[in-house]
C-alpha cells in the first residue's frame, strides 16, 4: 500500500467518524455541557473558568484533528485518481 492509499484510507476512517450521528451527538453535547458549566462560573472562579477552556480546547483540538486527516485523505484521492487517469491515458 502506498502513502497516498494509506492517507486516502485513514481520510475515509475519518470521515465516517465525522458523519457518524452518535459522534456529532456527542460533539455538541460535550461543547454544551462545557459551555454551560463555563456560564454558571462566579466572577472569582478564574481557576475553574480556566479548566473548562482547557477542556474545550481538547474537544476543539480532536474535531479539527479528524477534520485535517479527512481533508488530506481527500487530497490523496486525487492524487490516486490523477496517477490512474495518467496510466490509463498512457495505456491507450
Amino acid at each position: 500500500m502506498t502513502n497516498d492509499e494509506r492517507e486516502a484510507e485513514r481520510g475515509r476512517y475519518a470521515r465516517e467518524v465525522l458523519d457518524n450521528c452518535v459522534y456529532k451527538e456527542a460533539y455538541v453535547m460535550l461543547r454544551a455541557k462545557l459551555f454551560e458549566e463555563f456560564q454558571k462560573t462566579k466572577f472569582k472562579d478564574s481557576a475553574e473558568r480556566d479548566e473548562i477552556w482547557r477542556k474545550l480546547q481538547v474537544v476543539d483540538y480532536i474535531e479539527n484533528y479528524m477534520v485535517k486527516v479527512m481533508q488530506s485523505g481527500k487530497i490523496a484521492e486525487e492524487t490516486l485518481l490523477q496517477k490512474t487517469k495518467k496510466v490509463l491515458k498512457y495505456a491507450r
